[in-house]
């Protein structure tokens, strides 16, 4: 057992386990209770991005529970082989999936890795007790107890033009390039029991997705990192405009969102720019105004 959590791992989950971290954050009646189910960079950008705007405002947001994917155990069913893991090495999924725990205890938050269509999973989200859950990237199908939980509804982020039928499902970026698409978009729609067909909430502008010669970059990494740049921003928007709704005593999901409107021009012009070949150069857009306190 580590210094700073303790993990349940037993047949109940299936795989993976249950992180509770020993130094807990203090409970509070205040802010939405939210449930984020993240993973890789675009997860983890989510994660970070709402973890800054619940310091910010922790009248607003009360992350209460994280669900990660766990790509480091033989018998997680994540569709690794589909799925954007696929692209990373085994070191480069060590090193995601511990960042998501390590950020999740240093939070005081638990995180959850394993099987969520149990019994058991399903007494910690109903202990969680969610009023919103937020997924991005996460690799296992939400089932209908859990997705319609949450009074002010249950959100996925989706990397490509759902609006046009282009890239559902498992691997958006193939997609994306097969149907010839010179831009993309990152998607929020509700979750429902069909997968990435939910009602759309908000689309960002437009992303080139495409090197300065018109081809594609030679790694779907690089359009992962681009697409996705600006999910932190998008969350931020989607967390105040729940709030709002819940303040004014509405529940069920947000309606629409206008992120053609909402995001400046200066991060739109930055979407812009051609795509890159050189995976070590980050995608990077400046805060949602919110965490410019």
């Amino acid at each position: 057992m580590s210094d700073s959590f303790k993990i349940i791992k037993n047949k109940n989950s299936c795989w993976g386990g249950f992180y509770k971290p020993l130094r807990p954050k203090a409970e509070k009646k205040v802010g939405l209770r939210a449930v984020l189910f993240v993973s890789c960079n675009s997860g983890y950008l989510l994660l970070k991005n709402l973890a800054n705007f619940e310091a910010l405002y922790p009248e607003k947001l009360n992350i209460v529970g994280i669900v990660t994917d766990d790509p480091l155990d033989p018998d997680a069913r994540i569709s690794i082989k589909k799925r954007i893991w696929n692209e990373f090495t085994k070191e480069e999924h060590r090193f995601l999936f511990q960042r998501i725990i390590d950020t999740s205890i240093g939070l005081g938050i638990p995180c959850y890795s394993g099987a969520i269509k149990t019994d058991y999973f399903h007494e910690i989200f109903n202990a969680w007790n969610p009023e919103t859950m937020l997924m991005f990237c996460f690799g296992q199908i939400v089932d209908t107890v859990t997705h319609k939980f949450p009074v002010m509804g249950s959100y996925n982020f989706h990397p490509s033009d759902l609006l046009n039928n282009i890239g559902v499902g498992s691997q958006p970026f193939q997609l994306t390039i097969k149907n010839g698409m010179k831009t993309s978009n990152l998607v929020i729609h509700e979750v429902t029991d069909v997968i990435d067909r939910g009602p759309i909430v908000g689309i960002s502008p437009p992303v080139n997705i495409c090197l300065t010669n018109g081809s594609y970059p030679d790694s779907i990494l690089t359009l992962d990192d681009k697409i996705t740049s600006v999910g932190g921003w998008m969350g931020v928007e989607l967390i105040e405009s729940i709030f709002s709704n819940k303040v004014a005593g509405m529940t069920g999901r947000v309606d629409v969102i206008d992120f053609e409107k909402q995001i400046p021009a200066t991060i739109k012009a930055i979407l812009k720019l051609p795509a890159v070949n050189d995976l070590s150069s980050k995608y990077e857009i400046p805060l949602h105004p919110l965490l410019c306190k």
